[in-house]
């Protein structure tokens, strides 16, 4: 059973942050939480607004969260400090920058993310350049995998839903996130979570 990849942030700079609905986005990583946690591994790259919300959404699942995701986060970022929910995580992998480029370093975390496991799908929300740079990471390294861009959180998933032509199914309502997950992804409601 493959994990799940997640490509988040809140954007915060044009023009993605023109109809970005941090709301929303909040709504869909809660969502995700709710649905994958203890029930499939969640991988992400660390940004300091994605950790918070994920960590206070792990909260209330149940289950024990340090292990049930795997966290990436560029040393690139190290002296600017890293989100203190990273200390909440046991999985956290800290990859290397390159030679001070910021660029080439977010691709080598990206690059080590995406090849870390083997996924199933990802779920791509808000978000910014990198929405897109990670997807097509993605697809290259796992064309059958599901991709699932939310395009209701705005930014950069707007547009690659677009893109992609990606349309959820029709008798879900637009915000009931919880529902599209479950259906997408392919997991049951009833399905038990892993608790170690």
């Amino acid at each position: 059973m493959g994990a799940i990849f997640l490509s988040a942030s809140v954007p915060t700079r044009p023009p993605f942050d023109s109809d970005s609905r941090p709301q929303e986005i909040q709504a869909a990583i809660n969502a995700l939480a709710q649905v994958v946690l203890g029930r499939k591994k969640l991988v992400w790259g660390g940004h300091p607004a994605i950790t918070p919300l994920l960590w206070a959404a792990a909260q209330s699942v149940g289950i024990e969260y340090a292990l049930a995701v795997e966290l990436f986060q560029s040393r690139f970022f190290e002296e600017e400090d890293f989100p203190k929910e990273n200390q909440n995580f046991a999985n956290v992998t800290y990859v290397a920058p390159v030679s001070g480029n910021l660029s080439e370093s977010l691709k080598a975390m990206r690059l080590a993310m995406i090849t870390s496991t083997e996924f199933d799908a990802a779920v791509f929300i808000g978000g910014m350049d990198g929405i897109r740079d990670e997807y097509d990471l993605f697809k290259a390294a796992w064309p059958e995998a599901v991709c699932i861009p939310i395009a209701q959180t705005g930014g950069a998933a707007s547009a690659l839903a677009i893109d992609i032509k990606y349309f959820p199914p029709v008798d879900i309502a637009p915000l009931d996130f919880v529902t599209l997950f479950y259906r997408e992804l392919n997991i049951q409601p009833r399905q038990k979570r892993e608790s170690k």
